[in-house]
């Protein structure tokens, strides 16, 4: 039988995040996240500042796993959650950031045509 290897971490962080996220209000942060590209980003924000949990297994037996819970004691959920509500709150500071960049004046000024040329 063919074993295939499977990640026990993405579909715990993943399930915590939309959770977590339903905790929020709906603007911005609900509307904010709905975006696949900006839920990536949340999920590889978490993933990488954790020990990922990986298991061997029959092909047969990965598609009917459901995410376990009892890969991580409670403090690690504890800690998986803080990371998520972190991820929030920077990728949410870098959206700002990057606003306020694009309507600072300099950045007006600097794709106004220049009129020296003639």
């Amino acid at each position: 039988m063919a074993q295939t290897i499977v990640n026990l971490t993405l579909p715990i962080v993943t399930e915590k995040i939309n959770y977590i996220l339903r905790s929020y209000p709906q603007r911005p942060y609900q509307d904010l996240f709905n975006a696949p590209e900006l839920r990536q980003k949340l999920t590889t924000y978490v993933l990488s500042r954790l020990p990922v949990i990986y298991v061997t297994m029959e092909n047969e037996q990965a598609c009917g796993l459901s995410p376990s819970v009892e890969c991580y004691s409670h403090g690690q959920h504890e800690h998986i959650d803080q990371l998520i509500h972190q991820g929030i709150k920077a990728l949410m500071a870098h959206r700002r950031s990057l606003r306020k960049r694009q309507n600072s004046p300099m950045a007006t000024a600097a794709t106004a045509p220049s009129d020296w040329f003639g």
